[in-house]
C-alpha cells in the first residue's frame, strides 16, 4: 500500500496552498502565512481569546467591596479539540491539515494556558476527531485522476456544506439535510446517471464483488487500483439521506416535477445495498487520497 505524497505537510486546510494574508502567526519564529479559508477560521475563533483578557483594573476598583470575580482558565486540551473538531468541519481539513491545525491550536494555547498545563495530547486528540468526524472510503479506479466528476469539477465540497448551513442558519432549520436540487441530483447519480457533480465511493469495496448491479461488479473486476480516502463526514452523501431529503423537499403542487420525484424514489428504494455506497460532491476528492494499492478484486467473479 502506497501513502499518497499529496497530502503533505504544510497543505492548507482547504487543500489548496496557503495565500499571503495579512493574518499571519509565529512559528519556529517565521510567520505562517494563511489561507483564506484558515484567516475566516482564525476570526471565527478569536472569540475564544477574550474570555482569557484580565479585567480593567479601574472598573474593578470602582466596587472596592465587591469579591472580584475569579478568572477562569480555558483548559488547553479543550480548546485544541475544539479548534480540531472546527478545523474538520469547517474548513475541511485533510488529516495532514489536521495534524497541522492541533499543533498550531497547542502552540496558541501555550499563551495564556495556566503554568504547567501539560494536559495537550496531539495523538489522543487527533485519534479523537479522526474517527469521528471523518469516514474512510473507498474507490476503485484505473487512473489518479478518475475521482473527477464529470460535471461541475470546480465545486469544493466543504463550500457547499458552508453554503448549506448558511442556507438553514438564515431560513430555520429545515427538516431536508440537503437542498432538493442537489438531492435529486444525487439520486439519478446512483441510479446510473453519472454526468453529474458527484464521485461514488465505497465503505466496503468487496461488496462489490457480489452485488447485484452488474456495473459495480464489472468495475470491481477490471479497475487497476484501490484508492482510499479518509472524507469529512459532513461532506458525505447517503443514500438514506438523498431519498429522505427527496420525500421532504416533494411539494404536491409543483406538478412538473412531482412525478419525477415519485418514480426517483421508488427507484432508489429498490437500489442494492450491499454496495454500502457514498456520494462526494465537488471535484477535491484527490485532495482527501491517503492511500493506493493494486486492486484485489481484479478478475474475480461474483457468486
Amino acid at each position: 500500500m502506497n501513502i499518497d505524497p499529496r497530502n503533505a505537510a504544510g497543505a492548507s486546510a482547504d487543500g489548496h496552498d496557503a495565500l499571503s494574508q495579512p493574518h499571519q502567526l509565529e512559528q519556529a519564529g517565521s510567520p505562517v502565512r494563511l489561507s483564506a479559508d484558515q484567516v475566516e477560521f482564525e476570526d471565527q475563533l478569536h472569540g475564544l481569546h477574550s474570555v482569557h483578557q484580565t479585567p480593567d483594573p479601574a472598573e474593578s476598583s470602582s466596587a472596592p467591596n465587591e469579591a472580584v470575580p475569579e478568572i477562569s482558565h480555558y483548559p488547553a486540551a479543550s480548546f485544541v479539540s475544539a479548534r480540531a473538531q472546527l478545523a474538520a468541519t469547517l474548513t475541511g481539513a485533510t488529516l495532514e491539515a489536521l495534524k497541522n491545525e492541533i499543533a498550531l491550536a497547542e502552540r496558541q494555547s501555550a499563551r495564556w494556558a495556566p503554568a504547567g498545563d501539560d494536559s495537550v495530547d496531539r495523538d489522543r486528540i487527533f485519534d479523537n476527531v479522526a474517527g469521528s468526524a471523518y469516514l474512510k472510503l473507498h474507490r476503485l479506479q484505473n487512473q489518479d485522476s478518475d475521482c473527477k466528476p464529470r460535471a461541475e469539477a470546480s465545486t469544493c465540497a466543504i463550500s457547499h456544506v458552508r453554503n448549506t448551513a448558511r442556507d438553514h442558519s438564515s431560513i430555520g432549520d429545515p427538516l431536508e439535510r440537503y437542498p432538493l436540487d442537489r438531492a435529486r441530483q444525487a439520486g439519478w447519480h446512483m441510479r446510473g446517471k453519472t454526468a453529474s457533480p458527484f464521485v461514488s465511493l465505497v465503505e466496503d469495496p468487496s461488496k462489490l464483488t457480489i452485488s447485484r448491479d452488474h456495473w459495480a461488479r464489472a468495475i470491481a473486476n477490471n479497475a487497476n487500483t484501490l484508492h482510499t480516502y479518509a472524507v469529512p463526514k459532513s461532506a458525505i452523501w447517503t443514500p438514506d439521506d438523498v431519498l429522505s431529503s427527496i420525500g421532504l423537499g416533494m411539494n404536491v403542487e409543483d406538478q412538473d416535477n412531482i412525478d419525477a420525484d415519485v418514480d426517483l424514489m421508488c427507484s432508489l428504494g429498490r437500489t442494492p445495498t450491499a454496495e454500502t455506497e457514498r456520494l462526494f460532491l465537488g471535484g477535491d476528492l484527490e485532495n482527501y487520497r491517503i492511500a493506493s494499492e493494486d486492486n484485489p478484486y481484479k478478475g474475480e467473479i461474483g457468486d
